[in-house]
């Protein structure tokens, strides 16, 4: 069931000049219009609008032919409503022109699927304003062999187990990930339209931490990618990772 439905919006300037920052801050007002900025947010989601949008930016982008990685801008609005989120990229994309080309990687937050209560409250960490907070955002997809295993199957990964291919007890996804627990805000949104679809991704993945917590971040990363710990991570299509930090406005 989805809950609330999102789309990253990720914009690369043709070029990177005054006038077309000037385009960009004017489409970004725009969009914003009727939404709660995230940059104020200050406590958990549930606490605020599921009408929310988000301004990120990354002020040195790589040179990539990829539109994530070489996008400079990206917004993250989240409805109720779908539709609304096709309306906000066809709008940006017309106020922008030919200034800069528009991607758009959209997902879903639903219910937690591999978790209890208990863990769910455990893992959480706040959400923070904006002005102490770094971004992550990392696409990625299981394999097929993931989707063909039972739920139970699947659920057994997330938790200490014993290692079907080493025969050992290894820490599984929760454990692995625990030293981020009080200092990373993570959340986790679905291919709304279903997984395994030809060019999309299963999965989007977007992590905040302030700046003195970013190694902790790489940390987490380089353990969860571990597979003798986490041996989840051998179901894992990992797509490009881009890193920013969020801001008032464009």
């Amino acid at each position: 069931m989805n809950l609330v439905y999102s789309k990253f919006l990720f914009v690369t300037l043709a070029q990177d000049d005054t006038r077309s920052r000037a385009r960009l801050r004017e489409a970004g007002g725009c969009i914003a219009r009727g939404f709660f900025n995230e940059f104020h947010a200050n406590g958990t989601p549930s606490n605020r609008s599921n009408e929310t949008i988000q301004f990120l930016a990354c002020p040195t982008p790589g040179q990539y032919n990829d539109g994530l990685l070489s996008a400079a801008f990206v917004a993250h609005v989240t409805t109720k409503y779908r539709p609304r989120l096709d309306e906000i990229e066809t709008e940006l994309a017309r106020r922008l022109g030919r200034v800069a080309t528009v991607r758009a990687l959209a997902g879903a937050v639903q219910a937690p699927r591999y978790t209890s209560d208990a863990l769910h409250e455990y893992a959480a960490a706040e959400h923070t304003t904006g002005d102490v907070s770094r971004n992550v955002i990392i696409p990625m997809s299981k394999t097929a062999a993931w989707w063909s295993m039972s739920m139970l199957e699947r659920h057994s990964y997330f938790y200490p187990h014993v290692d079907r291919q080493s025969g050992n007890t290894v820490s599984g996804h929760a454990k692995a990930a625990e030293r981020g627990i009080d200092t990373i805000y993570r959340r986790l949104y679905h291919n709304h339209d279903g997984y395994q679809r030809a060019d999309e991704y299963d999965f989007i993945t977007y992590f905040e931490c302030a700046d003195e917590h970013l190694p902790t971040f790489d940390l987490v990363r380089q353990s969860l990618r571990d597979d003798r710990r986490n041996p989840e991570w051998r179901f894992v299509i990992e797509g490009p990772e881009w890193r920013g930090h969020r801001v008032l406005r464009w």
